[in-house]
């Protein structure tokens, strides 16, 4: 198993921000933070956040 540093953040995001992040987490059967992870390294991945 890969050991992972990890640092525990907070974010003020918008309430209707928030209930999207989670509904798009639940879709995915993902937790929030992890789909945070995998959007900032897929933007890394690609150079960029838009298509």
């Amino acid at each position: 198993m890969v050991n992972v540093k990890k640092k525990k953040i907070t974010l003020s995001l918008p309430e209707d921000t928030n209930a999207s992040l989670e509904l798009l987490a639940k879709k995915t059967g993902m937790t929030k933070s992890g789909l945070v992870n995998f959007l900032v390294n897929q933007a890394n991945e690609n150079g960029t956040i838009y298509k």
